[in-house]
């Protein structure tokens, strides 16, 4: 889905459409196989791979096809067809969340050059507003999928128009209100539903490869948003952002195109005249759980602190002085950074409870903020500074996947999707306070360092205190979580 996910793919079974598959009889039989955790805790509860073979899963497919007659399928878990998907489905990732976690080098473009003079945080909300809808649309996807599972390609496909088009009329903006509407809402919504299915369809293609496939996946985001501020900047510099927006949408056209091609599901959908009517509603009682409540609002807060620094990196590197392409470049290690955190975490969270990764991560990230990079005073530092808070912050999102079966074991996909709103909400809402806390026009005094060696200055002494702050709180709610979540296992084995 994202760097957010990179480590540890989660199953969503709800999300996928009824067919002629192995998926239900997986989702059982992984239930049953779950029981099987070392420590008996929720939280292991695999939302990744199951152990059953390849041949287990064919006879499996076999048998509940039968009605429909011989069936020819790709082999599950290798073969052609099955890594096509998962180099297809890398370059959907890379080109939908690689782009949009590159959008701080728009940013300080436009502050400095055909927008200068506009509002700052009008102008984050252009990339930030996109992401946000990119994090919520996973229910709607769901509850589409349920319905008009058949229809996901041809959804793709119009998604993929709606984004060149969307991308390409952009580049002829002259207000900031345009750039928000095409840059931000409709590509927004079209990427998300141009990526969505990948997630539908991996559990169909792997089974016992899952985490490997998934990780491979989901790596797309971090390449991209290492690759992409290079060629934006470029771009920028040579051709003007109208230019290298026409440029990234016939990219996208080409390269998004090609991997359509080869994402598609494994499993034909059973004939809609053999379906009844899918139920769509959705149960959200797990919405008043004590240690949903904490989980969720610590996801919040902690991204509240995340996206100011992912923002604002290009901006502070430029703020010391730094050209535009050493500010591009320190954008692509915070991206790259933040997925070799979430692997690492990811790991952990596999065999330790997830609650431990939570308070580790802020209290080390609220460490950092007020002690490295208030310091930053040279690009040196503040590479010192990217590189371990992006990996320490950025595998945070690590927890989702086991906090998701923990609070909800007969769907995690949904407590997921949740997960991802909340997420979402962070990236509109932490920039709009890092905008305000951010002078758009620096006094002689607060332009440089406080002495040689100072804390703080060049404009960013307000939000490295608000960042600092923010996952300083995240450390205290994640020990409130941990405490909700060892109830929770207590009352499972009462």
């Amino acid at each position: 889905m994202s760097s957010t996910i990179a480590s540890t793919p989660i199953e969503l079974d709800d999300l996928t459409p009824k067919t002629l598959d192995v998926a239900s009889a997986m989702d059982k039989i992984e239930n049953m196989k779950a029981s099987a955790s070392p420590n008996d805790d929720p939280a292991s509860i695999s939302l990744g791979p199951d152990p059953m073979s390849r041949r287990e899963s064919e006879l499996e497919a076999r048998s509940l096809r039968g009605e429909e007659g011989a069936v020819e399928l790709h082999p599950v878990d290798g073969g052609f067809h099955a890594w096509l998907f998962v180099f297809c489905a890398f370059m959907l990732e890379s080109l939908v969340w690689g782009f949009g976690f590159s959008y701080g080098i728009f940013q300080d473009w436009y502050l400095k050059h055909e927008f200068k003079g506009a509002s700052e945080a009008s102008i984050n909300s252009v990339g930030t507003v996109a992401l946000a809808i990119q994090y919520s649309e996973g229910i709607i996807m769901l509850m589409f999928a349920k319905r008009y599972g058949k229809h996901l390609r041809k959804l793709m496909v119009g998604s993929l128009a709606v984004c060149v088009l969307s991308m390409f009329a952009s580049s002829f903006a002259t207000q900031v209100w345009q750039l928000i509407l095409l840059q931000g809402v409709v590509y927004g919504i079209a990427a998300g539903f141009l990526y969505t299915p990948v997630i539908s369809w991996l559990s169909e293609w792997f089974v016992a490869r899952r985490s490997l496939a998934g990780s491979l996946i989901f790596g797309g985001s971090g390449l991209g948003g290492a690759v992409f501020p290079l060629i934006m900047t470029y771009l920028l510099e040579n051709v003007g952002f109208r230019w290298a927006l026409r440029v990234w949408s016939a990219m996208l056209l080409v390269l998004g195109g090609l991997a359509i091609l080869g994402t598609k599901p494994r499993l034909p959908v059973a004939p809609t005249a053999r379906i009844a009517r899918p139920d769509l509603s959705l149960n959200m009682s797990f919405l008043k759980d004590p240690l949903f409540i904490a989980v969720a609002s610590t996801i919040f807060v902690q991204g509240l602190a995340y996206f100011c620094v992912s923002l604002y990196i290009p901006s502070y590197a430029s703020a010391l002085g730094y050209s535009q392409i050493q500010g591009t470049i320190a954008l692509s290690v915070f991206n790259l950074a933040s997925v070799a955190g979430q692997i690492v975490f990811g790991y952990y969270c596999d065999i330790r409870p997830f609650t431990g990764v939570m308070i580790f991560s802020g209290l080390l990230s609220s460490i950092l903020a007020w002690g490295l990079w208030g310091f930053a005073h040279s690009l040196s530092t503040v590479y010192v500074f990217i590189v371990a808070f992006a990996s320490i912050s950025g595998g945070f999102s690590s927890i989702w996947p086991p906090a998701s079966s923990t609070v909800a074991v007969s769907q995690p996909s949904l407590v997921f999707f949740c997960f991802a709103m909340v997420k979402g909400a962070s990236a509109v809402t932490g920039p709009l306070v890092a905008a305000a806390l951010h002078p758009s026009k620096l006094s002689s005094a607060s332009a440089l360092r406080a002495g040689k060696g100072g804390w703080g200055g060049y404009g960013f002494t307000g939000i490295t205190i608000f960042v600092g702050c923010a996952m300083a709180a995240t450390a205290a709610m994640s020990v409130l979580s941990a405490f909700l979540r060892q109830r929770a296992v207590t009352s499972l084995r009462a």
